[in-house]
């Protein structure tokens, strides 16, 4: 007679999986193609062109990079991997392996904790289909989300490690190795650092103190140590220049070019608070707070029904979380001025308090919190799809992706050149497009605009540490070693020097050249041949 039960049973599971298996493998495949179409950003600029540069220069010795290495060796290894000229390309696809590592690590901490597939995979959903993720903090070819599946991992499998009132050294270990990866790859990770540190010292309480310091605090040091070792090379090898780079710069140029009027950025602290309340509240997270709220209420409620104590969550890891919550929080406001993405780190918090929560559970709570999980997580999807499905209507078209677009732009500047018989470097604020055609570049100007924007403020201290080059200075770079051509048209201001440049040195003016992108559209200048007459060139004007 219980056959049939658990015929029916066994079809819904297998038809629950197929819709589930279905819905991740359309949002896995949109997801990617929003990523290679996602418009340009500036910051690309910086963190792009290292895919080649590492080929032949060394970071911070040849050429300017304001950030700790990871992320730089990151895009590195996956075109060393793809062998791939595509350079955005292979930035982008970095991000989307971030993504993937992103969602499994929620899946894989939330099923440890809660044991139900169905469960862990909605929090999957409602961690990361939120507005934040969908914008360019997790869809260009930067450092911002990079971090956070590792800090996840620390914080999660620290959790899982200390589960039971035992320690596991090696999960301890791998947390603090996760950890330290983490701020590899930015070092605004560290935050997460110091509450797992604090908790070794006391958890789990039934160990002894030397117990603890031997099954937790040395595994989780060990660990972190071998993650942390590519800063500790940097810092071994030339640590003034590497502080300089990543402290410095951040402390003290960058701080001042933007309280001197650059925008869209957040200086003040009532402009950082408005910036975080809009983020840390928007639809997707209201959405998540909400089930969190409802989970730890279900749970209060449910405990009092059977006539148990009524406020018995699984304290310890909700402190860890907390203090992560906090920690970080707090270092999202220190630095000025302040954009989105710093606000992304508390986010990670999010899904290991649901699986959390969710463990902590009576079976027959859970049964009642089920529906609420569900349809949160339908609501995060309705929100979320259609922005992810922005570009699906060229998914099959994969030559008018972006990541394609930028590469034969950079294929084409190269092929002008060398029809206008002309050898030598591009002189450009945007190194992204020459360096896709194989061209060579300004170690100067190799990262673009932010050092070059920063030069003429940057204290003689710093500068010396710096590859770079200011408006007052590159027109002595350039007649050293005269360019082939300077790519132009994104930043009337900034270009100034180098307009002048082309203009005084009778370099021809290329228009229509096929590149356009949110900051304005190229216009390429072209050193003309030994004796040629302006006007006479053969390139078109």
């Amino acid at each position: 007679m219980h056959k049939p039960v658990k015929h029916r049973d066994e079809t819904s599971s297998a038809l629950l999986t197929g819709v589930l298996a279905t819905i991740s493998a359309y949002l896995v495949v949109s997801l990617a193609i929003r990523i290679m179409n996602y418009d340009l950003r500036r910051d690309e600029e910086l963190y792009v062109p290292p895919v080649r540069l590492l080929d032949e220069h060394r970071l911070y010795e040849d050429f300017f990079y304001n950030h700790v290495p990871g992320s730089a060796w990151w895009f590195y290894a996956i075109r060393q991997i793809t062998g791939s000229d595509y350079l955005l390309l292979n930035g982008r696809l970095g991000v989307l392996l971030g993504w993937l590592i992103f969602a499994a690590a929620i899946g894989l901490v939330s099923f440890a904790l809660t044991r139900s597939r169905l469960v862990s995979w909605c929090i999957v959903v409602l961690s990361l289909l939120n507005p934040l993720f969908l914008t360019e903090t997790g869809m260009t070819a930067t450092n911002n989300l990079l971090p956070l599946p590792f800090s996840f991992l620390g914080i999660g499998l620290f959790i899982l490690g200390m589960r039971h009132d035992r320690a596991q050294p090696v999960v301890i270990g791998l947390a603090g190795l996760f950890l330290s990866i983490a701020t590899v790859l930015k070092i605004s990770a560290v935050a997460f650092i110091p509450p797992v540190v604090l908790a070794a010292l006391f958890l789990p309480y039934p160990l002894r103190f030397r117990q603890r310091v031997k099954r937790v605090v040395l595994p989780l040091a060990v660990g972190g140590l071998v993650g942390g070792l590519p800063i500790l090379f940097y810092l071994v090898s030339d640590s003034a220049r590497f502080l300089a780079h990543v402290v410095g710069y951040h402390t003290g140029p960058h701080v001042r070019y933007w309280q001197g009027g650059g925008e869209g950025a957040a200086i003040s602290l009532a402009e950082k608070l408005l910036l975080a309340y809009d983020i840390w509240l928007s639809s997707a997270i209201a959405v998540s707070l909400a089930v969190i709220l409802a989970l730890a209420l279900t749970g209060v409620q449910w405990r009092r029904a059977l006539g148990r104590p009524g406020w018995q969550l699984p304290l310890r890891p909700l402190i860890v979380i907390f203090a992560a919550v906090a920690f970080s929080a707090f270092l999202s406001f220190v630095p000025t001025p302040a954009f989105p993405q710093y606000f992304a780190p508390p986010l990670i918090c999010l899904p290991l308090a649901l699986a959390v929560l969710f463990a902590g559970l009576d079976p027959d709570a859970r049964k009642q919190a089920l529906p609420a999980i569900v349809a949160a997580t339908i609501v995060v999807l309705a929100i979320g799809v259609p922005r992810l499905s922005q570009f699906m209507g060229v998914a099959v078209h994969p030559e008018h992706w972006l990541v394609s677009r930028v590469h034969k732009s950079g294929v084409a500047i190269a092929q002008l050149l060398d029809e206008a018989g002309v050898e030598g470097k591009v002189a450009t604020l945007l190194p992204l497009y020459p360096l896709e055609g194989g061209l060579e570049v300004y170690p100067e100007l190799a990262t673009g605009p932010f050092a070059y924007r920063t030069a003429d403020i940057t204290p003689p201290e710093l500068a010396r540490f710096y590859r770079m080059t200011s408006p007052t200075t590159v027109g002595q770079i350039l007649d050293a070693d005269p360019p082939a051509a300077l790519l132009l048209g994104f930043d009337a201001d900034l270009e100034a020097s180098l307009l002048a440049y082309a203009e005084r040195n009778g370099y021809a003016r290329v228009e229509d050249i096929g590149i356009t992108n949110r900051y304005g559209s190229g216009v390429l200048y072209v050193r003309r041949v030994q004796g040629e007459r302006p006007g006479a060139s053969a390139l078109p004007e």
